[in-house]
């Protein structure tokens, strides 16, 4: 396996777990009107950690575990500040996770 895939599906599970242990993790799955919304960040049907869990993770470790084409841009930062902005605890780690992840998906 390529190391960018190995990166990615490593950063993914910290992405995950960072997500479970704000709480930001659920057992129950958006709508499938949400699931295919087609907005961007799906934001008019879920919230971003939903789109994270749901769409996000999902999609990128599908890609890596099969060795697909990954992405070259990535900029989800932006929005996940504005997102967690006012999250209660510490989002550091979280926030370090997604700044990776667009790092690693931008070439």
């Amino acid at each position: 396996m390529a190391s960018l895939h190995q990166d990615v599906l490593r950063e993914l599970g910290i992405l995950q777990l960072e997500l479970q242990t704000l709480g930001l993790w659920s057992d129950i799955a958006p709508s499938e009107d949400a699931l295919l919304s087609t907005e961007p960040f799906c934001c008019d049907l879920m919230g971003f950690g939903e789109w994270l869990q749901w769409i996000f993770i999902p999609r990128l470790s599908y890609l890596a575990e099969r060795e697909g084409e990954m992405p070259t841009k990535s900029g989800i930062y932006p929005m996940a500040e504005e997102a967690f902005r006012d999250l209660e605890g510490t989002t550091k780690g979280l926030m370090g996770s997604i700044s990776r992840m667009d790092g690693l998906l931008t070439r």
